[in-house]
Order: structure tokens, then C-alpha cells, then sequence
């Protein structure tokens, strides 16, 4: 790829300035290595323009037809940097009850000609920047790292056709922020929240299913719950993460279950974003998720457990108990009511 125009702004919304800096010798590799990562990233979702007539797209096409006009070329890229920094004054209004901050970094910009595709691409990536003393000279300078786990934000936007309606762009977030697409780029998802959330869920518990015929596992009911209580208690999902961390380090309670069964549980669930086409970065739709988080358990005629919500503490709370050859479910209460209604021996009172 052939970088066609460049800039890198420093977006200080603490002191409500952007402030510019020139492009290294190594700024070309960088981006080049920054676009591949994106393109093969995982972790991203598919978004699409809402009108050619908001700013960030509005500008983007016009600095494509107008490369030549350097002034021109750089008042669009100034423009765009300082909408980024009013969102994230905003942003930081927002949440500055909740003591955490916006994060600060440079904003990159970057117009590329790919030429295998004979067309352009343009690319704006929130990326960590840090302050550090220079041993030549021993004063202070700020720059960003090569490391892509400094990478925040970004979104890469395919121009195919520079006088399309509408355009497509990747954006990787590693955050729930909203500020990023919504207020800034004003883009939206391809797939809604609550559709991903929805299909992520019936993937997990179809994968599950299908893993667990004919089998009377406690492991089974155990990851349920795992994936229900993630999804519950984490607004910003990012599917291969999740995955990770509810079958990463898990160990099987049944031990007629081979380690390999759960990994090969977990390599089929990696494969369904795209077999079910949803995305692997989403923000966790409780209605969704509680539309479909019921389960009912038959425990005798007449008698059913019915799962409503993701267990705290599952085998403390629910467990199964053999005595005098008598098979039992035995379930904590913590509702009184329900509790002496069941109770068969004598109460007594002081």
C-alpha cells in the first residue's frame, strides 16, 4: 500500500487542545503493519455509513479528491482531530462521576492506495501516547508505541468507489465507549447489539447442546452457567475472550470427561461468529440475554426447576444427593415463605 497523506494529532482533552506532530521516518511501516492487523483482527465489527453527508466521511472523500491541495488536505484532518476532541470532552463529562477517565493518546490519520485493489483506504486509530526523557538532549518528549496492544480505537474505511451512497468500515474498540463510532464517526453496526448478543447466545447453547447429547454431565450445566454469568455481569463482550476465559483453565467435575472433549468444545465455539454470522466484539444486551437464559429441569411428576438467571455459587446452591438409595435435588433457599411451607418436622418456638 502506498500512503497517500498522513498526520498524527495528539488529542489533549484535558487542556481542550489538539496539538500536531510530524510523522516519523518509521511512520509508513507502521501503519502498514497497523492496517494488516486490523484487516486480520478478529475482534472487529462491521459498520456502515449513515449519509455521505456527516463530517468524518464527508471529509475523508474529500480529502481523496483534492490530494493534491496540502492546505485543503490538512484543514480536513485538523477538522476531523477536533471533532474527536469535543467528543471526548463530552465523553469525559459523562463519566467523570464514575472515576475513570477517557484514554488519552494521538489520534493517526492515514489516506492509502491499494493497489492489488485499485482503490483507497483510509484509516484513524486512537493509540496510546506516553511521555518519556530523551538521554541525548534530557528533555521530554511524547510519542506512541509499536506494541498493538496500545491500540484503543480504530477504524479502517473501504473507498471502492469513491462516489458510493454508502461505505463500509471496520472498527476494533477495546471498550464499550460509544463515543468512538456513534458521536464520532457517526456510524452504525451492521449487526445490532441486541441481534449479536441474541445469536451469541443461541450459538453457545446450541455448541453446548450438541457437545453434551446423550451425556448427563454436570460440566454441561456448569458452563451454561459460566457463559450466562459473563454475559451478565461484563457490558463489552469480545466473543474469543469470553470463551477463554470460561474454558481456558477449566476442569472437568465429571471425570468420565477427557480434557480434549472441552478444548474441542472451545475450538467449535471460535468458529461460530462466522457460522452464525455475528460479531466477536459486542455490547451485551441484557433483555436479550434474559429472553433466552431459562432453563426447567423435570424433577419428578408434577415437579420442575426452572433457572431463571446465572448462579453465583452453583454447586453450593444446587445439588444432587443420593440417600438410602433415595435420589434428591437438594436447593438452598434463602425465601422464608417457602422454606416453612416445606418444612416437615414441628417448628419450635421459644
Amino acid at each position: 500500500m502506498q500512503i497517500a497523506q498522513k498526520s498524527i494529532r495528539i488529542i489533549d482533552y484535558e487542556q481542550h487542545r489538539v496539538l500536531s506532530r510530524e510523522t516519523p521516518e518509521a511512520f509508513e511501516a507502521y501503519v502498514t503493519e497497523l492496517i494488516e492487523h486490523i484487516r486480520s483482527n478478529d475482534s472487529v465489527r462491521e459498520y456502515k455509513t449513515r449519509s455521505n453527508a456527516t463530517e468524518v466521511i464527508g471529509s475523508i472523500l474529500t480529502v481523496c479528491a483534492n490530494q493534491t491541495d496540502a492546505t485543503l488536505v490538512s484543514s480536513k484532518m485538523d477538522g476531523m482531530a477536533n471533532r474527536l476532541l469535543l467528543k471526548e470532552v463530552a465523553a469525559q463529562e459523562r463519566i467523570a462521576r464514575t472515576l475513570t477517565n477517557v484514554q488519552k493518546g494521538s489520534l493517526i490519520q492515514a489516506l492509502l492506495f491499494d493497489e492489488d485493489a485499485n482503490s483507497y483506504v483510509y484509516l484513524l486509530a486512537k493509540v496510546q501516547h506516553s511521555e518519556w526523557v530523551d538521554d541525548a538532549d534530557f528533555t521530554f518528549k511524547t510519542g506512541f508505541s509499536k506494541d498493538k496492544k496500545t491500540i484503543w480505537k480504530s477504524c479502517l474505511i473501504d473507498l471502492v468507489d469513491l462516489t458510493a451512497n454508502e461505505f463500509h468500515a471496520k472498527i476494533y474498540s477495546d471498550t464499550i465507549a460509544k463515543y468512538w463510532s456513534d458521536d464520532f464517526l457517526e456510524l452504525d453496526e451492521m449487526n445490532s447489539d441486541e441481534s449479536n448478543t441474541t445469536r451469541a447466545f443461541k450459538a453457545i447453547d446450541a455448541t453446548l447442546n450438541q457437545n453434551f447429547r446423550g451425556i448427563s454431565s454436570p460440566d454441561h450445566t456448569i458452563i451454561r452457567n459460566g457463559f450466562v454469568s459473563y454475559l451478565k455481569n461484563n457490558d463489552h463482550i469480545d466473543f474469543p475472550t469470553m470463551v477463554d476465559a470460561v474454558l481456558g483453565n477449566y476442569q472437568p467435575v465429571d471425570p468420565e470427561l477427557r480434557p480434549d472433549k472441552i478444548q474441542f468444545i472451545k475450538e467449535r465455539l471460535l468458529e461460530q461468529p462466522e457460522k452464525r454470522k455475528f460479531d466477536r466484539q459486542f455490547n451485551a444486551i441484557n433483555s436479550a440475554i434474559n429472553a433466552r437464559i431459562r432453563k426447567v429441569y423435570p424433577i419428578n411428576d408434577g415437579i420442575d426447576l426452572k433457572v431463571t438467571r446465572d448462579i453465583e455459587d452453583l454447586s453450593g446452591t444446587i445439588q444432587s444427593v443420593e440417600e438410602n438409595g433415595v435420589r434428591y435435588i437438594r436447593v438452598r433457599t434463602n425465601n422464608e415463605d417457602t422454606y416453612r411451607k416445606f418444612l416437615l418436622s414441628p417448628v419450635i418456638r421459644n
